[in-house]
């Protein structure tokens, strides 16, 4: 791992448990890094007094134990001992620990998760030592941002890598005891790794927590913002988010059986061109009974006015055989604009023609419009456009300029005084006193932090029906609208003479436009957010390499560069896959600094940037196959390299339940990086510089070409 500044608070300990059907491992290391023990239960060695030794040394003195996924796992099966111990105490008997029993409660704390089950955990008034969860303050508790300690470990450069060395059912030799905790011993180490990284994440918890009495300790950053905008809506308005019904706290909400889209939309749209016209017509004629996938796979029919416009893919499904009369009119009843296709095969049966037929249909795979050749697209998580695979530099007489609405979310509802029909419009001050009172506080202080994670965090909730801010219409009114009023400035700022539309997303555009039209730029502007209430932000660029809205690299003019997608290297989230960063280091300075790419990667000096990694599910295996046909088993998830030397990765999967149910039993090879040798380095050891830099060159030149792979056109449907 690159060297981190080791902070740590007093009294934190990082723990970690491994549990087997014969040994139980309890490993534990103060936050300084020192004082490493591991405690075992087995058949060999019973140390179950040295582990309640240690846990009441924990309680007494106040101190806190960290973990990663602890709350769901590790804590749990420690508070069922400690329980239970407490339990024999009081009953004046003696208290017996197994291995087998520590397995069993964590089996049952595995499964208390299946299904929609919310799972077994401990509620914080009731824990013996206090929890702190890396896992749950990074979110990974998020499906979207799922992320094993595994991940974790290449993505902060561990020296090595290391995968459960046996399967949990496995009863254990005890050589391989031995192995399971120098393993234990490892994922706490890598664990403290973690914690250091955390420590302002932490330090950010406490110090808000101190100055507005919450307990912030196991929050992620979006579940703080929330809680404390829960905390100012409770204060004006005692009762709005929540309600006692006997002893239990209810959650107050608005739940709609449907909403018709026409009530939401705002009164101040005046398009010009028909293709926006359409789209803000089609809105209006929708009700819908749920909130995802509205605005995706849409046939021809149902777009109306928008399919005049609209960029749509072709489908098609055969007929078994010639139709009939009665099967076509049933096909033409789900799909009034579809038609059969009759297709004359070449091969020919007793010398006549054979035909198939067709299905064939066209749908948006979203909701869009076609403008002048750029496409713009709506959806539930707002309106995007881009130039694809594009450069553009300004030149002599132009201007590139970026204007993204300042808190657009949060904005339009202030603005517009939209609110979660139950909290009532008191939910509008609230949110405009945050916005205010953020204004007041220097970036980077814990208030302005806390006040920008409250206004983002609302909208999102607001379609979560465990949140006291659901309201199904309220995120419809602002996503909706948001696209709309960003559809009303894009087209405003499209009468301008000479200007193009670079990118449109959320909360802004893009445009590059002569320079003597800035005036005339600038004055729109202000009209719109006279128009809509909102406020715009502005930036400049001297260049832009663009593959799609979602990946670019942006230069602004005082040389700082903006990054997304596959062009980011800096600043990339834990979640995110870190690999061979040598690729968008090359492309940018390429790009950006006309440096020959196969020259920077072969002079490139970070082993680190050419480490790529993948993972398996348990279910399968890993192999590096090589030239001879022998196969060396790999850890499921396995950091390497292309190299000279090695082999070819692949992953052995067990059939499909299609394939069982078929009578086939064979395993299934999948190859991963098919045509390059890639050497393992799951310990950083094993490096032996042998890179071959012509798998980076090409995969870099792809890049850098912005070249994205296209869709194919038609599709048939199984």
């Amino acid at each position: 791992m690159k060297d981190i500044e080791k902070k740590w608070f007093e009294g934190d300990f990082i723990f970690d448990l491994e549990t087997y059907k014969n040994i139980f491992t309890f490993c534990i290391i103060r936050a300084d890094g020192k004082h490493l023990k591991v405690f075992e239960v087995s058949d060999r060695k019973n140390e179950t007094e040295k582990i309640l030794n240690a846990l009441r040394y924990l309680r007494d003195n106040k101190c806190r134990m960290v973990g990663f996924n602890n709350l769901n796992f590790d804590y749990p099966i420690l508070h069922f001992i400690m329980s239970d111990a407490i339990r024999a105490k009081k009953a004046n008997i003696p208290f017996s620990l197994s291995a087998a029993k520590c397995y069993s409660l964590a089996q049952e704390q595995i499964a208390s998760f299946d299904g929609d089950g919310f799972g077994r955990t401990i509620m914080d008034n009731d824990v013996y030592v206090k929890q702190l969860d890396l896992y749950k303050i990074n979110h990974f508790d998020n499906k979207a941002k799922a992320t094993s300690l595994k991940m974790l470990e290449f993505n902060m450069r561990s020296e090595t890598i290391e995968d459960l060395p046996y399967h949990h059912s496995t009863e254990l030799t005890s050589d391989q005891m031995d192995v399971l905790i120098q393993y234990n011993k490892h994922d706490v180490l890598r664990t403290l790794d973690f914690y250091y990284h955390n420590y302002n994440a932490i330090l950010f918890r406490k110090t808000l927590g101190e100055k507005l009495g919450i307990d912030f300790t196991n929050h992620n950053d979006t579940k703080i913002g929330k809680d404390y905008f829960i905390q100012k809506l409770e204060k004006a308005k005692p009762g709005s988010c929540y309600k006692t019904v006997g002893n239990r706290k209810v959650l107050n909400r608005t739940v709609r059986e449907s909403i018709n889209l026409s009530d939401c939309l705002f009164s101040y749209y005046n398009f010009k061109r028909p293709e926006f016209s359409a789209v803000k017509n089609w809105f209006s004629n929708q009700v819908i009974t749920e909130t995802k996938g509205v605005f995706t796979d849409l046939p021809e029919h149902v777009l109306g006015d928008v399919a005049k416009y609209a960029e749509m893919k072709e489908k098609k499904k055969k007929f078994k055989s010639e139709p009939t009369e009665e099967e076509v009119q049933e096909f033409l009843k789900v799909y009034p604009c579809g038609w059969v296709d009759k297709v004359e095969l070449k091969a020919k049966k007793k010398g006549e023609v054979q035909y198939s037929y067709w299905k064939k249909w066209r749908i948006a795979t979203n909701l869009n419009v076609v403008i002048n050749g750029f496409r713009f697209d709506f959806g539930v998580g707002g309106i995007h456009g881009s130039l694809s695979s594009s450069i553009v530099k300004i030149s002599k007489g132009k201007k590139l300029k970026d204007a993204d609405v300042s808190s657009m979310y949060p904005n339009l509802a202030i603005a517009n005084r939209v609110y979660p029909e139950h909290l009532g419009e008191d939910f509008c001050d609230i949110y405009e006193d945050v916005y205010v009172q953020r204004q007041s506080y220097p970036k980077g202080t814990p208030e302005n932090a806390v006040m920008k994670l409250a206004l983002n965090g609302v909208y999102g909730d607001s379609n979560n029906q465990f949140s006291p801010f659901f309201d199904s219409k309220y995120t419809m009114t602002i996503t909706v609208n948001g696209q709309l009023s960003i559809a009303l400035l894009t087209e405003r700022l499209m009468e301008i003479e000479g200007l193009t539309v670079i990118q449109v997303n959320t909360d802004g555009v893009t445009c590059e436009l002569p320079e003597d039209k800035t005036e005339q730029y600038d004055s729109i502007c202000k009209q719109w957010e006279k128009d809509t209430g909102l406020a715009l932000e502005f930036a400049e660029y001297q260049a832009m390499y663009v593959r799609d809205v979602n990946n670019y690299i942006a230069v602004y003019t005082n040389g700082k560069v903006k990054r997304k997608g596959a062009y980011q290297y800096e600043e990339l989230g834990w979640h995110q896959n870190h690999s061979s960063l040598v690729i968008p280091k090359a492309v940018e300075a390429c790009l950006v600094n006309g440096q020959d790419i196969a020259e920077f990667i072969i002079n490139h000096k970070d082993k680190w940037d050419f480490m790529l990694r993948t993972k398996v599910p348990r279910s399968s295996r890993l192999v590096m196959s090589l030239e001879d046909g022998y196969e060396i088993p790999l850890q499921n998830t396995c950091r390497y390299y292309a190299s000279k030397e090695g082999g070819k990765l692949v992953k052995i999967m067990p059939p499909t339940e299609k394939q069982v149910s078929e009578g086939k039993t064979d395993e299934r090879r999948i190859g991963l990086e098919t045509s390059w040798n890639v050497r393992p380095c799951n310990n950083m050891k094993d490096f032996d510089g042998k890179i071959n830099f012509d798998y980076y060159i090409e995969e870099a030149e792809k890049l850098a070409s912005l070249q994205a792979s296209s869709e194919e056109e038609t599709e048939n449907v199984e």
